[in-house]
């Protein structure tokens, strides 16, 4: 085995063991949290179990293929990868969409993003994909005979795949995608800071006018008693997490952009046989992009202090446990 070889498998299965336990904690902090049963979390959910399916499957599936090719169908590795790849990308712009609603229309964001709406966003997103993925095994978007005859048994988007199909995942499930997550983050960027000016424009006016209040009859209403939190206090707690919100999904989409656009550009330039890319920056987008898969993890809980306190009491509850099961 050559160094290159050597170093991309032991960084695939450090993603592959890293992503499957950081994404079942993010999986099993929302189901032990009710408060973390919110609808962004709920598209955080079903992303984490995309990547989760991701780092247990598909990773191995393709390991696999690489040191015992012809052990497993090439179609089968290909349909997963393509399957949880294009589902990571789709839930990337659903958690886009919600952020932009709850910005655009806060008034109505309980209205129009529901329950309801989630499952039907869901559900379509994996309907769609599963069922694009798995043309090529029943030979659609496969490609042609003499094609597969001569591909050397490499198991690669390019070898056994046809040009329309390919193009078609390439455009559809991966660069358009992208270009409406950037486009929809670059707005909520603006908009946070726009938001965020007038909130502390208002809190400003309304602790002014609410101070006034309480210094005229305070003695005479709230003698004894604990002052009601101002309505300026609530502008500046909901400003925060707004704040917070915002910033954990726009350091998720980038994360995302910059980790999977160099294998989207790579794929797209040859599916158009303009240019044959060196092997060795190839492995380096595939890693990069299963990389994307284990990485979101470190984003929730390093930008939601919900999940953190979760994580810490989930692992105390955790230790508490093996204490007793060991005392016994």
């Amino acid at each position: 085995m050559s160094i290159d070889s050597a170093l991309t498998t032991s960084f695939m299965v450090f993603v592959s063991v890293v992503g499957t336990a950081g994404n079942l904690l993010v999986i099993v902090a929302i189901l032990y949290k009710r408060r973390l049963r919110t609808i962004p979390n709920y598209f955080i959910f079903d992303l984490a179990v995309c990547d989760l399916l991701t780092v247990s499957l598909a990773v191995p599936l393709r390991l696999v293929e690489a040191f015992q090719p012809g052990l497993i169908p090439c179609g089968v590795v290909i349909a997963v990868n393509i399957l949880f790849d294009g589902l990571s990308r789709i839930n990337i712009v659903f958690i886009s969409i919600d952020r932009l609603t709850a910005v655009k229309f806060p008034f109505k964001y309980n209205l129009y993003m529901t329950n309801r709406a989630v499952a039907v966003f869901v559900a379509s997103g994996w309907t769609i994909v599963t069922l694009f993925a798995i043309l090529p095994i029943v030979g659609v978007g496969s490609a042609p005979e003499e094609v597969l005859r001569h591909n050397h048994g490499l198991c690669f988007f390019s070898t056994n795949l046809s040009t329309s199909y390919l193009l078609t995942f390439l455009i559809g499930f991966c660069l358009l995608p992208l270009i409406l997550a950037t486009s929809i983050n670059c707005f909520l960027l603006k908009a946070s800071h726009r938001q965020l000016r007038v909130i502390h424009v208002q809190q400003v006016q309304v602790e002014n006018s609410v101070n006034t209040y309480y210094r005229n009859v305070s003695a005479m209403l709230f003698s004894g008693r604990n002052q009601p939190a101002s309505t300026g206090q609530y502008n500046r707690t909901f400003a925060l997490k707004q704040k917070r919100v915002a910033r954990m999904v726009i350091i998720l989409v980038g994360f995302f952009i910059v980790l999977v656009l160099p294998i989207t550009i790579i794929d797209l330039v040859g599916a158009f046989g303009v240019s044959k890319v060196p092997p060795a920056v190839t492995k380096i987008a595939v890693c990069m992009i299963y990389t994307n898969a284990m990485i979101n993890v470190f984003v929730y809980a390093g930008f939601n202090g919900e999940f953190q306190r979760t994580f810490v009491e989930m692992f105390q509850a955790g230790k508490a446990k093996f204490r007793a099961l060991v005392s016994l």
